[in-house]
């Protein structure tokens, strides 16, 4: 069997550091810091051992139940800090922790509570890696935030809510499964037990383990028999047992029957999204080829490199972020729905990530133009008031996501005359696209090698045994073969054979550049109404845009420069300052947005549409019950082109969710855990529009 350890505050083996926590506590709980103090050496050194291996990557990966006052985690980043200076070969570990946490705690809560405590005092040990938690801003919001702490050598996954909910739909990773799970011990006591020491909930966390994984109870206080026993039994039966963590284990016992049970389990939840095939892990050390230039691009290059992955760009253009991620500035927010949904879901994870993309960067000293002043969202005729009331009273929403405010209150928020009530998301902002681009490259290239390959337009790509050739204009030989290739290239996506038929369109938008004047000087949030208008940067603003379908150019078009200027005054009839929005200058901008019906971005392995619909016409010739072909595509994964990956349709809010859908994949093709569940992973898959027809027994054509 794997073990399980019993780690409580009475044991008496010595840590190799004393915990920074210890303090003005009581000896129960100086022990119990002390006694988790211990279980990250413990556990640091295992991953230690496993690296010097050299059999594994180098990547630590824990579980922990319970987030409690966040100590445990402070702690981790403090000794992994620690660890890092230690090493004498410079080689810098990862550590990625799995949080699950039944009750949610957002920034300000714990910000509370640890001043309280008075971590946040300047001569406490531990203050800059609270400060450090707190940037991150987490929110008391359901599913997965991934957040990045050290220099992206720890990653935190925190979900809230029900465990086993979000247990169910984790993808199973393919490699960097959990070697060590800690128990904290809110989660032990009586009201809180059942929702993490059940069977559903230990097999779904024995599927994400390794077969010798151990698990350890953190107990303040000592524990009755009787709980014991009834842990230790529901331990047993999903193949895990309970030790003291002094007792010397000199072999590691796998109880057969429980892991054959754990692999029951995963090949039911590949069957049960076995039509959305996702990347298969990469073992070579071959860089991995992306056709792009904007932020799609440079967000997977830099998910890449945080694992140590090399990859080569192939951008069109003489530098990056010259197409849609070109705009000077582009808005930061959630996409919100009134029944809080998978979208809604998808965008508070994916915006609330980009933020910690943008100000990891800027710590690490890269210039990114940006402003964290809120984005404040009005309704600017009968109809869209109407959807924002119904997105407003939906739900009860996490303050730090959105809250309603009257007329009053978004005239403070704006700095101007708002003559009517909204809805403002207080972590929103601006950011300037095309910097965002230029230093997520210039990051990945201190971490791994990346090269890019300016001005090459590629124009075919074709499969041969060697990988996939890459063909610029009129060549009769490819520029280069790589096995792995990733389609990012934004307003290019759909010029490739193998990816013409993606159900996404590209629209046109010009963004105006206006000077700061007026009234209009003084905006100090991000305006979302009839388009968007933004803070003064460099004494300009950003308004627009506007919104052409398949467009027929990229020139400049004074009706639409003029169509920018009155946005505003279409939104705000009643206020002067939208007089002073002046686009007489004609100084714009224009890119093409690719845009899916469903608002998710595409991500994910490329289909072979022409492979699917003859399989769909054989569907078609076939007398079998329509509910066997319904079964057939359900449980059958939907046909692919190996080693080609499509990332894009980021629409306009590339800012927003570009970053983590490339993050995903990046996971997905090292072989770790995602940050996204399966289900989300198969809305945003390439062939989810031809799917979603045939589950349900709908005809393609």
């Amino acid at each position: 069997m794997s073990k399980s350890t019993l780690l409580s505050a009475s044991d008496t083996q010595q840590p190799l550091h004393r915990s920074p926590l210890l303090g003005n506590n009581s000896d129960c709980e100086n022990q119990y810091y002390q006694s988790v103090q211990q279980y990250i050496d413990i556990v640091l050194q295992t991953g230690d051992a496993q690296h010097s291996t050299n059999k594994q990557p180098n990547l630590l990966t824990l579980g922990q139940f319970g987030f409690a006052d966040g100590h445990e985690i402070l702690l981790l980043q403090s000794a992994i800090e620690y660890k890092n200076q230690q090493q004498a070969n410079n080689t810098q570990n990862r550590v990625h922790l799995v949080v699950f946490a039944k009750q949610p705690i957002n920034r300000q809560q714990l910000e509370q509570t640890w001043s309280q405590q008075g971590i946040l005092s300047l001569n406490h040990p531990l203050v800059e890696q609270a400060n450090t938690l707190l940037n991150t801003q987490i929110a008391a919001i359901n599913g997965c935030q991934r957040l990045t702490l050290n220099h992206t050598r720890l990653i935190v996954d925190v979900y809230y809510g029900e465990p086993l909910k979000q247990l169910k739909t984790i993808a199973t990773p393919q490699c960097q499964r959990i070697q060590h799970w800690l128990a904290l011990p809110d989660t032990i006591q009586s009201e809180h037990r059942d929702h993490y020491f059940n069977p559903a909930v230990l097999w779904q966390c024995g599927r994400l383990s390794l077969d010798d994984a151990s698990v350890y109870i953190a107990a303040k206080d000592s524990l009755t028999e009787t709980t014991m026993q009834t842990i230790s039994k529901q331990l047993s039966q999903c193949g895990f047992n309970t030790r003291t963590i002094t007792t010397q284990i000199t072999q590691k016992l796998i109880d057969d029957i429980a892991i054959a049970e754990r692999h029951a389990l995963t090949h039911q939840l590949k069957q049960q999204f076995a039509h959305n095939p996702t990347p298969k892990s990469i073992n070579d050390n071959q860089p991995i080829a992306i056709i792009g230039g904007g932020i799609a691009a440079a967000s997977l290059a830099l998910s890449l490199a945080q694992r140590g992955k090399n990859s080569i760009i192939y951008c069109k253009d003489a530098q990056l972020g010259q197409g849609a991620s070109g705009n000077k500035q582009g808005a930061i927010y959630p996409l919100l729905t009134p029944e809080n949904g998978p979208l809604s879901q998808f965008f508070q994870q994916a915006f609330l990530f980009s933020r910690r993309q943008i100000e990891s960067l800027v710590s690490d000293g890269f210039t990114i133009g940006h402003q964290w002043c809120g984005v404040l969202h009005t309704g600017f005729d009968e109809r869209s008031e109407v959807r924002l009331t119904k997105i407003i009273n939906g739900q009860n929403w996490p303050a730090e996501i959105a809250l309603a405010v009257d007329s009053k209150r978004a005239s403070q928020l704006a700095n101007l005359d708002i003559n009517k009530s909204g809805f403002y998301y207080p972590l929103g902002g601006w950011a300037c696209p095309f910097e965002f681009a230029q230093a997520a490259i210039a990051k990945a290239q201190t971490l791994a090698k990346v090269t890019v390959v300016y001005n090459s337009h590629i124009k075919g790509i074709e499969t041969a045994s060697q990988g996939w050739q890459l063909f610029t204009d009129n060549a009769e030989h490819p520029i280069a073969t790589h096995q792995q290739l990733v389609v990012a290239s934004g307003a290019q996506l759909t010029d490739y054979q193998q990816t013409k038929q993606l159900q996404i369109t590209g629209f046109r938008g010009q963004v105006s550049h206006v000077p700061a004047q007026g009234e209009l000087a003084h905006l100090s949030t991000v305006i979302c109404a009839n388009g968007y208008l933004t803070p003064q940067h460099n004494n300009l603003h950003c308004v627009g845009a506007s919104y052409v379908k398949d467009p027929q150019h990229l020139e400049f078009c004074p009706q639409e420069q003029h169509g920018n200027s009155l946005k505003m005054k279409q939104s705000f009839p009643h206020s002067n300052w939208p007089n002073d929005i002046d686009v007489s200058n004609n100084d714009a901008r224009v890119g093409v947005r690719m845009v899916s019906r469903d608002h998710f971005p595409v991500m994910g392995c490329a289909t072979d549409v022409e492979e699917l619909f003859n399989r769909y016409g054989i569907q078609q010739q076939s007398k079998d019950k329509p509910s066997l072909w319904q079964h057939y595509w359900q449980t059958t994964p939907a046909p692919i082109y190996e080693g080609l990956y499509v990332l894009g349709g980021l629409g306009s809010r590339g800012l927003s969710s570009g970053p983590l859908v490339a993050e995903c994949l990046a996971a997905n093709l090292c072989g770790e855990l995602s940050p996204l569940s399966l289900e989300l992973q198969a809305l945003l898959s390439p062939n989810r529009m031809w799917l979603r027809k045939l589950l349900k027994g709908k005809a393609l054509i």
